[in-house]
């Protein structure tokens, strides 16, 4: 059984926790404002606010796209649809929307609406340029984005002045006639929820295990109503991310968008807050699990391109027992990996950095943004007098697996950077590599981009050491 609130309503389902949200939203509950396009993630007219008691007891709201969102992962929460932020009249996001002329068919309006009512919930500092990120999920096909984005500064706009601590927004929104009174009930609806209900969603050792959805939802979403799923998120143990004995932790459960905001993790990699946003949307990052993106096994997964580079480990749970393996060792073949039944990855390490450590990641595909890559890559290395102590290289595009430039980073061990030496290793990289001819580009094209992709990692790190005009001769 789903228990939760919808709007302002506590709300009992007997629908298999697998159903996408958005059927039980429009079907079920007859809502008809929340809009089904793409069913994959990527438009943005079914977003939906989907709001959890943290440790503090207060509730804490994400944008989710509902299409791919598991019913069983709204239970003991709260689910807003475009109705459950209605006035008799307009609030001051939709006003913003009317009065800049940002909606025209208005088919993916409600999503948009709920995206910018997610961003003044959970946005640090109301800036600007998190309004725009908060939106980058959601393609508007006739209105145009210049109106849409006037109408998002005028929101951001609104909160120059005000007061920006999490505990007190949810009562600054209601007071700026963006949400409505009730959300100040929310928290003691969802603590009675759950006080008076334990998770009871169908557990079971051969459960389909189910982290952020964004994946199965896609590829399987009929077969999941066959069988018995659970879901990750219940595991409050493995949605933490930590320093352990020397070591960076990030919980298996852990989304991306939550590894992007991490300041612990930002503290040690800062440049992987940008890097993050080229991957997905910020209504896929809010669910897509980082041990979800590893247990894909995509070639091109960029994620997985990134941990390869950090050396990361993965600590693998079977039941009490646990084992490591190294993200490096963890792939045996096209989409198979080293995880049995009943296993999952319950967190994965990275060794934390010495202070002469650097690292990058460069992509190109079709898209800069949102996009699968045609080709993927970060490095992690560590200088000595400039000389290199220590070099790994992950690619992606190019290798039925995430791969890993061994010969190359073995030739770069104790060189000094140059020019000349960054020449030599490229044409090692050619060498190192057989992708394959694909949608995505020929092999040779792909051999070819991959070492633009590693002289730009030189070129990014130390500009003052190569120089693009005389590497790319």
């Amino acid at each position: 059984m789903i228990r939760c609130i919808v709007n302002n309503q506590y709300v009992e389902s007997d629908l298999h926790p697998a159903t996408a949200a958005i059927d039980f939203i429009r079907e079920e509950l007859k809502l008809k404002g929340t809009k089904e396009g793409c069913k994959e993630g990527e438009c943005g007219a079914c977003t939906v606010l989907v709001g959890e008691l943290n440790k503090s007891g207060n509730v804490e709201y994400k944008a989710c796209a509902s299409c791919l969102l598991p019913l069983g992962e709204i239970n003991n929460k709260h689910l807003v649809t475009i109705e459950g932020v209605n006035f008799e009249k307009l609030n001051i996001v939709q006003t913003a929307i009317v009065d800049n002329n940002a909606s025209q068919c208005g088919f993916c309006t409600p999503g948009i609406v709920l995206a910018l009512t997610g961003y003044t919930l959970s946005s640090d500092n109301f800036s600007y340029e998190d309004a725009i990120n908060a939106l980058d999920g959601n393609i508007c096909r006739c209105t145009g984005y210049e109106s849409i984005k006037k109408a998002t500064a005028v929101i951001a706009s609104l909160f120059n002045d005000k007061i920006c601590e999490k505990e007190s927004r949810v009562k600054l929104l209601i007071d700026s006639n963006i949400l409505p009174e009730y959300f100040l009930a929310i928290s003691d609806k969802l603590k009675n929820i759950n006080t008076e209900h334990s998770n009871d969603i169908l557990k079971s050792d051969q459960c389909t295990l189910i982290a952020g959805g964004t994946d199965l939802l896609v590829q399987k979403a009929e077969t999941l109503l066959s069988e018995e799923v659970c879901f990750l998120s219940d595991r409050k143990d493995i949605n933490e991310i930590k320093v352990d004995n020397g070591f960076l932790s990030i919980g298996g459960g852990v989304t991306t968008e939550q590894l992007r905001n991490s300041s612990l993790f930002n503290q040690y990699y800062p440049s992987m807050s940008e890097d993050l946003l080229l991957i997905s949307s910020t209504i896929m990052r809010n669910k897509a699990t980082v041990a979800g993106n590893i247990v894909n096994a995509s070639p091109i997964g960029d994620l997985t391109i990134m941990f390869l580079a950090l050396d990361a480990s993965l600590i693998i749970e079977n039941g009490s027992s646990s084992r490591t393996v190294k993200l490096s060792e963890f792939y045996k073949g096209y989409k198979t990996f080293d995880l049995q039944t009943g296993e999952l990855i319950k967190e994965i390490i990275i060794p934390i950095p010495t202070k002469n450590t650097y690292y990058n990641f460069e992509k190109v595909s079709n898209r800069k943004y949102l996009d699968i890559a045609s080709c993927n890559s970060s490095i992690k290395l560590e200088l000595n007098n400039n000389a290199i102590n220590s070099v790994i290289i992950s690619a992606g595009g190019v290798a039925p697996i995430p791969f890993l430039l061994r010969k190359t980073s073995e030739y770069l061990i104790g060189k000094r950077i140059s020019d000349e030496v960054i020449k030599v290793a490229g044409n090692i990289v050619v060498d190192e590599v057989t992708p394959i001819d694909d949608i995505r580009g020929t092999a040779k094209y792909k051999k070819l981009l991959l070492r633009q992709l590693f002289y730009s990692h030189f070129i990014k790190l130390f500009p003052e050491h190569v120089k693009f005009e005389e590497v790319s001769k």
